[in-house]
């Protein structure tokens, strides 16, 4: 008898237990999920990490997703969230068991005390060119700087081939995915192609002093016109005339402007005598498609500078809300085009790339409106 009451006991406590639990809604409630809110929001700089440690109740067995505008992040209990862009930001945490499950989200501003733009010029050098008398001797490149085309900026004009100028930033621009920065067009219609180069500051002293520029790869790097470690020395007009140069590829010439003064070509460099620069010479960018020959009808040739340069307009890089185009620090070479892996830049080089009269349009020469950290801007995609 005393066996047969031990089972009518066991379980009739076990009944009872059970109604007691789930009437006190602890151990068969699924998961539950808070979070301890700032008062101003969730905020955090980029280049830093903020830990989201939420309170989850009734999480025996359970499961964890973290999930950063829609796209699973983290399966782990706390989350890290290391933004590498600025914006606003939904995160989801979603909770489950066998039991149920719970899902909550909250928002996130990241932001940077960095200026996304251009904050210093350290060179500036005017390519002969149709522009030079706009230029003034002591002219430092300084519209290049903070965002472009504010408080009457222009653009940097940097004449013809040779000309260039080196530029930084104020913070390390990181190698994200995608696209890093962007370089702004005049804005304008007609592509007048620059060769842009980076360089990162190993250091740590604010200058560009590390080493060699690294080239970002265009699409006519490889091109069988494209002159690589190219030389040329311009030389001042004698008694009005035209500039002439020399090259290291044997040849000479003079630079025949269409239009204006056989002498303006000059007028940035003073009394220097000669002056010379060295670089990459892209394939000549412009063909007179006219068939009278009477008429000049010059229009870029097709099929060349699909992407990787300054001031192209109908290239695949090209981001028409911004009026830039837009580069990837992934695709940086040295000079024996060997990819070199950059984790980040700080500083930027654009040369003017083609050596080109083309007619009444004159020098090929590139116009830009300064360069942009594109983890600390907001854009539309094309």
């Amino acid at each position: 008898m005393l066996y047969v009451r031990k089972e009518v006991v066991i379980p009739a406590l076990l009944t009872l237990c059970l109604f007691i639990s789930c009437k006190n809604g602890n151990s068969l409630s699924g998961p539950v999920i808070s979070f301890q809110i700032p008062k101003s929001g969730y905020k955090i700089e980029i280049g830093k990490t903020l830990p989201i440690t939420p309170t989850v109740i009734n999480d025996g067995n359970s499961t964890y997703s973290w999930s950063v505008n829609g796209k699973v992040v983290s399966s782990s209990k706390i989350f890290s969230f290391a933004p590498s862009r600025i914006g606003n930001y939904t995160l989801q945490l979603k909770v489950s068991n066998d039991i149920g499950a719970d899902d909550k989200m909250i928002q996130i501003a990241a932001f940077s005390n960095n200026s996304p733009y251009i904050t210093k010029v350290f060179d500036y050098q005017y390519g002969p060119g149709q522009n030079a008398v706009q230029i003034s001797f002591d002219w430092k490149g300084n519209d290049f700087i903070g965002e472009p085309w504010k408080n009457l900026k222009k653009y940097t004009s940097l004449g013809g081939w040779g000309g260039y100028i080196i530029a930084g930033f104020d913070h390390f621009v990181k190698n994200g995915d995608g696209v890093d920065f962007a370089i702004y067009t005049q804005p304008g219609a007609g592509s007048e192609p620059g060769v842009v180069y980076v360089m990162n500051d190993l250091n740590n002293d604010g200058l560009p002093n590390d080493g060699e520029w690294l080239e970002i790869k265009g699409s006519e790097y490889e091109h069988a016109e494209t002159i690589h470690n190219y030389h040329v020395t311009y030389f001042k007009p004698i008694n009005k005339g035209n500039i002439t140069w020399k090259d290291n590829q044997g040849q000479s010439g003079e630079l025949l402007p269409h239009y204006g003064s056989d002498t303006w070509w000059w007028s940035g460099y003073g009394d220097k005598s000669e002056v010379s620069y060295d670089g990459e010479r892209l394939p000549n960018g412009y063909v007179n498609i006219s068939s009278d020959p009477t008429i000049e009808n010059w229009a870029v040739r097709q099929g060349l500078f699909a992407y990787g340069y300054a001031e192209c307009y109908s290239n695949l890089d090209y981001n028409i809300s911004l009026k830039a185009n837009l580069f990837d620090i992934s695709n940086a070479v040295d000079n024996t085009g060997t990819i070199k892996n950059l984790t980040d830049i700080s500083f930027i080089k654009v040369q003017s790339g083609i050596f080109q009269v083309a007619g009444w349009l004159n020098e090929i020469s590139p116009e830009i409106s300064g360069a942009a950290d594109l983890s600390l801007i907001e854009y539309t995609a094309n």
